[in-house]
């Protein structure tokens, strides 16, 4: 039985939102018609916009996430850190902060596994850990000074 996470992927964009708005880059939520991308960050001073899409898993131990469409600038996954395998059943509670993982999209693209679920692992990709609350490669790339 597929679990419904629907909440969970909003809970992640309004997440990355909030940590884009308390750096100071201007950002919103897309509606929901647009599949390559979640979110929009600007920089309204140099009229540019960046596209970024959200990716998340809800688990501790998830290291990977699915990814399909390559339509933005940037993929944040982000491991909400709520539930936990316990004896073959998964105990929903967040006793973690979450983990926020800011990666170009040609990045993840080019360690896209393909095949059935077109899978990025973290492992895979070369130092993940310099990616993880990176949100200054969105700054730069919008051309904000600190």
């Amino acid at each position: 039985m597929r679990t419904n996470t629907q909440l969970e992927s909003c809970g992640a964009e309004f997440l990355v939102l909030g940590n884009l708005l308390r750096r100071r880059i201007q950002a919103f939520i897309t509606s929901q018609n647009f599949e390559d991308y979640d979110i929009v960050a600007t920089n309204p001073d140099k009229n540019t916009s960046i596209k970024i899409q959200v990716k998340s898993r809800f688990k501790e131990s998830d290291k990977s996430f699915i990814i399909k469409k390559f339509g933005s600038e940037f993929v944040v996954f982000v491991r909400l850190n709520c539930a936990r395998k316990r004896i073959k059943k998964l105990v929903y509670e967040c006793r973690l902060p979450p983990d926020f993982y800011v990666f170009p999209t040609k990045l993840c693209k080019k360690y896209n596994q393909g095949g059935k679920w077109h899978k990025v692992h973290l492992r895979d990709i070369p130092r993940s850990d310099r990616y993880k609350d990176n949100f200054d490669l969105i700054r730069n790339k919008l051309g904000l000074i600190k």
